[in-house]
């Protein structure tokens, strides 16, 4: 962590608390020299003035604390002049004694600060991880009842237009990919006219993205379109019973948010059947623009990929992207290991019990390289302590299953930390050291 990160664990974005820390300290001495003008600081009495750096360090940390004291210092100077005193009656002690109390709160404040930070972090990752699990989870149970369905008039299938929104890459346009999505959406949702827009910073773009049918220029003030920026959640016409008295031309409006909260486009539907309008396909809406939203942020990364990495899953690069920044930030260590066999029929079956054998947070990615098949896989918020304790897993896993632990069955193991070099370089240096130690050892 940097020294100003240490210093500010707020953030140096926040200029308030500078204004904050002016006034109490300032306020502080004007009251104190109110009710003793000839001894401000209090140096005679219990010193109740030094409880405002205080309560600013224990607030703001160590630097806050010191700018309070600083004041004060300040306020005397101007005090002893005004009183024509001598600098030799300078109050030595009670500085000495009302800086190191308040730097010793600050120290206090600055530590519990840095931990909550670090909470609040581990806390937003695991919640935009949950958010994607709960939309995978439950994409996998709408691609289950799709195939219990009769899907005529559909030619093509659920799994097949999810496939084409992962092929999304990054484009000049601000939804790459619209054209897609829209087709995907109406043959699943049944939309007769509907159009897909852009939104940067709650800012609706007037030109569609992609429509169908004869959709015209979006109306961003309409009440249903409003309520869904307001709310970012699907609502139509019976949403709320107060919203079908408003007048609107829109029968649905569903925001394409991504797991970490943002809107980056909005879908509005003038017409559709009205046996479409019931609340499992309303539902299916709402994830599938969710599902698009998701992949427009990880298509990001794309740019960051080398080509001997293009093959690499989006989700696996985002995710090591982010816990990169966490380990840089607030050193919450994430773990990469990495298992590499001879690319055989035994090895498949091999890498993928370990691919299989992963928790809910983990990421995996399974690719052939020469000779070699490897399985990637990153462990979000481990620490050495976990990395043991998965190895240890694995090798039980290998043991009930296969007789014999990874290397002796020709698996070669290698771990490391998220560090701070490229992600893309990382990876490369990563997959290369580990396919050239197994050279080696052959």
């Amino acid at each position: 962590m940097k020294l100003y990160q240490h210093l500010l664990p707020r953030g140096t974005k926040q200029y308030w608390q500078w204004g904050e820390t002016l006034g109490m300290s300032l306020g502080a001495f004007l009251l104190s020299y109110s009710i003793l003008p000839g001894d401000p600081l209090n140096t005679h009495v219990f010193p109740w003035i030094w409880m405002a750096p205080v309560l600013i360090a224990l607030r703001y940390g160590v630097l806050m604390g010191v700018v309070s004291v600083l004041i004060f210092l300040g306020g005397w100077l101007l005090w002893a002049a005004d009183q024509t005193l001598g600098y030799t009656l300078f109050p030595r002690s009670t500085f000495l004694g009302g800086t190191l109390m308040v730097m010793i709160s600050g120290e206090f404040s600055s530590v519990w600060i840095s931990r909550a930070r670090r909470i609040e972090e581990l806390q937003h990752y695991t919640e935009q991880r949950l958010e994607l699990l709960t939309r995978r989870l439950y994409l996998l149970s709408l691609s289950h009842d799709r195939l219990e369905q009769d899907l005529i008039g559909r030619p093509a299938s659920l799994r097949e237009g999810l496939k084409e929104l992962n092929r999304i890459l990054p484009a000049d346009q601000d939804l790459p990919g619209a054209d897609l999505y829209l087709a995907l959406v109406v043959r699943q949702c049944n939309l007769s006219v509907a159009g897909l827009h852009a939104v940067n910073e709650n800012k609706i773009n007037p030109i569609p993205a992609a429509s169908i049918g004869a959709f015209t220029p979006i109306d961003a003030q309409d009440p249903l379109i409003r309520h869904c920026l307001n709310s970012g959640e699907l609502v139509h016409i019976n949403t709320e019973e107060n919203l079908t008295e408003l007048p609107s031309r829109y029968l649905v409006a569903v925001p394409a948010e991504t797991a970490d909260g943002r809107i980056v486009a909005i879908m509005a539907v003038e017409k559709m059947p009205f046996f479409a309008l019931q609340t499992d396909n309303m539902q299916t809406l709402a994830v599938l623009t969710s599902y698009y939203a998701d992949t427009i942020a990880a298509s990001e990364f794309t740019a960051f990929l080398t080509d001997q990495l293009k093959d690499c899953p989006i989700d696996f690069f985002k995710a090591i992207h982010t816990l990169r920044r966490l380990q840089r930030d607030m050193q919450i260590s994430s773990m990469l290991v990495g298992f590499a066999a001879p690319n055989n029929h035994e090895s498949i079956e091999q890498l993928k019990t370990i691919a299989n054998a992963v928790r809910g947070l983990d990421e995996t990615w399974t690719l052939v390289r020469g000779d070699w098949r490897i399985c990637l896989v990153l462990l979000p918020l481990a620490g050495e302590s976990s990395l043991s304790g998965y190895l240890d897993r694995i090798e039980r896993i290998f043991v009930e299953r296969f007789g014999a632990r990874p290397g002796q069955s020709g698996i070669h193991t290698r771990s490391a930390t998220l560090d701070q070099d490229q992600i893309s370089v990382k990876l490369d240096d990563f997959i290369l050291t580990l396919t050239e130690n197994s050279h080696a050892t052959q």
